[in-house]
Order: structure tokens, then sequence, then C-alpha cells
């Protein structure tokens, strides 16, 4: 890609970074719901055993669930990931892979080690316990925060000891950084078999839903955004022509990709058996990428993810990601056994506002020291050369 290529892309990339606020506003909503038992308990157990009001059955199992759609908003994250991430790469052919790996290490590892202090804070402040009250989701986060679980959290490589929920999905965003080389190898340099890797990339989601390998469902999400990188232009150019004249165009995509994006809890809703149903996990997969093209090239979509307010949030929306959990679960025990709407009352803009200033405070602190890590290598590179 030329860097004339690379220029037409910028405004692109605004509207996702857009669409990832909008994503991390969802997960906020996600924690937020599962302080409630019943819906805590449709999102472990696939179903309850007794009758939901007409609500929480259309919240949970229809395509309304899309607006606390959690998991779905993380598979987003990954697709944008390998988007972003392969940029530069694909700028630049003489791209410095010895200032990339540093760089991206700090930028990921900074952020994470002040979220685990401020999450172990919150240990402190709010002692954490169990009851049938609760509900599923905050009785399996675990009451405590010894020494001997930190390594886990501070690496990440191997898992997450669950302490702070959202440092799950760093584990594969730290592994797909390191790794990505190899995904530049195997799927930028052929271009004519990028459909059939598109499928075989789907398909090892699917397999990797319905054997339960966290391997296979994760990682191919990246590669899929890394190829969609790759054929960027080529995207705009074809939806461009597919939508000309025809209106009904970018509403059906998103029609679509909200049932994909929704269709293990659809078919839950239809009769399915929650086994089933989260085999049909991958249909997200397709569903958030169908987003990520809406965002890009739908007009109407892209001046939505490009107003002010959801690229606000996609300034603070690693930030928001990192610290609002311990922040609502420390509401929830404060405030009990009050209803779960005090404690959502006071953990969003508390962790609105802390999100704030760790972006400004922490994270863009450690993103600029990550760019100069990556400019101080790079110069000496070239005075070894």
């Amino acid at each position: 890609m030329t860097s004339g290529s690379s220029s037409t892309r910028a405004p692109r990339l605004r509207s996702l970074d857009g669409l990832r606020g909008a994503a991390a506003l969802l997960v906020v909503v996600h924690h937020c719901l599962l302080l409630f038992p019943a819906l805590a308990g449709v999102y472990y157990a696939g179903r309850r055993t007794e009758v939901l009001d007409p609500l929480a059955h259309a919240l949970s199992y229809s395509p309304l669930h899309l607006v606390w759609a959690g998991s779905e908003s993380v598979y987003l994250f990954f697709v944008l990931s390998g988007v972003v991430l392969v940029l530069p790469v694909l700028a630049r052919p003489d791209f410095d892979w010895l200032a990339y790996y540093p760089r991206r290490l700090v930028r990921l590892y900074g952020p994470v080690l002040a979220a685990i202090a401020l999450g172990a804070l919150t240990y402190a402040l709010a002692p954490r316990s169990n009851g049938s009250a609760f509900g599923a989701w905050v009785n399996a986060r675990p009451n405590d925060y010894p020494w001997r679980v930190l390594p886990m959290d501070l690496t990440l490589v191997n898992g997450a000891s669950g302490r702070i929920s959202p440092l799950w999905s760093l584990q594969w965003e730290v592994l797909f950084s390191l790794l990505l080389p190899l995904y530049v190898a195997l799927l930028v340099p052929v271009r004519r078999l990028d459909g059939l890797r598109v499928v075989a990339l789907l398909l090892l989601c699917a397999v990797g839903s319905v054997t339960d390998n966290d391997v296979l469902f994760f990682l191919p999400m990246f590669g899929i955004g890394v190829l969609t990188a790759v054929n960027w232009r080529a995207i705009e150019v074809r939806v461009t022509r597919w939508s000309a004249g025809r209106r009904w165009f970018w509403p059906a995509v998103l029609v679509l990709a909200v049932l994909l994006a929704t269709a293990r809890w659809n078919a839950t809703g239809l009769g399915a058996e929650p086994p089933l149903a989260r085999q049909l996990a991958f249909l997200a997969v397709p569903g958030v990428w169908l987003f990520v093209l809406a965002a890009a090239f739908a007009p109407r979509v892209r001046a939505v993810c490009e107003d002010a307010f959801l690229q606000w949030a996609g300034r603070i929306s690693f930030s928001l990601y990192l610290v609002h959990e311990p922040i609502v679960l420390s509401a929830r025990f404060l405030t009990a056994p009050a209803s779960p709407w005090v404690a959502i009352a006071a953990a969003v803009p508390i962790s609105i506002g802390a999100a704030v200033l760790f972006e400004r405070f922490v994270e863009s602190r450690f993103h600029r020291l990550a760019q100069q890590v990556g400019r101080t290598l790079h110069r000496r590179e070239r005075v070894v050369v």
C-alpha cells in the first residue's frame, strides 16, 4: 500500500474509533445489567428455569440483546485490532519490527499495570462477599486479590486471574501483538485467495466455538481484521458499487449484522438448548465484521460514529474498559441490599469520571512513552546500520 492509499484511510479510521467507543459503552452496560440476578442467570446458564418478565426476556432472547452484548463487543475489539495494527505495516515496506515490539508492549502493559493497582484498591475499599441476592455473575467474582495471582495478571500471556474480568481479553490482544509478523506473513502476500482465507478463518472460529477451544475461536478474529485492512480499497469499491442506487442496502446489512451478532441468544429464545446455542457464538464474528464495514463505508453510520460523543467515547474506550468493572462491583457491594439500580446510578458516572482521568494521566502518558521508546530504538537501529 502506498502512502497515498494510507492517507485515504485516515477518515475511515476516525469512524472506527467511534465504533470502538460504542462497543466500550456496551461493555459497561453489560456489566451493569449483570448485577441483576435474572439477567446474570441468562448469561451464565443460557436459560432461566423461572419465567422472565417481558422486558428481561426481550433483552435476553431477541436482537435487543445487542444493547448489552459484552462478549460480542470484545469480538469487535479483536477485529478492529487486526485492522488498526496492520495498517502501519502495510503503509511502510521498511516497517521497523525492532521498534514495534517494545512500543506495543509499553502501550498495552503500562495501562494494565495501573488498572491492576486500581482494581486491587477497590478490593480493599469494598470488601466482597457472596449471597443469593447478588446473582451468578457477582458471586462468580473472587472475593480477594492475593499476591500469588498477580504474576498471571501482570503477564497475561497465560490468561488472567479473573479478579479484574476485562483483563481476559488482553491475553488475546497481547498474543496477537506478539504474533503480528506471523499474521502478516500468512495473510498479506497473496491477495487473490483472500476470500477463501476469510472463510477459512470463520471456519476456525466455528471449530473453536464447537470444541470450546479459545485459541481457535479468538485468534482468527484478528486475522479477519488483518484481511479487511489488506483489502480495504477493494472492499470500499465493491460495497460502493453494491449500495449505489439501493437505499435498502445498508439497512439490510445492519439488520443482518444485528441478527448474526445476537444469533446464540436468538436461538435460545427460539428453543435451542443452551449448549447448542453457545456453539453458535461464532456467528457473532461475521456480525461484528459487518458493523465494521458499516462504520467505515455506510455514510449515515459513519456520520454517527464520527459524531463528537462517540469520538470522545473512542478516546477513553481503553481506559473505560480497564477501570469500570471493579467500580461496578464495588458499588454493588457498598449499596447492598438496595436495588442494583442504586449501584448502577453510582457506578456509571464514577466509572466514566475515572476513565477520563485514567486516559489523561495514565493511558495517554504511556502512549507517549511507547512512541518515544519506538523512536529511540528506530534511531539507534539506523545508527548501527
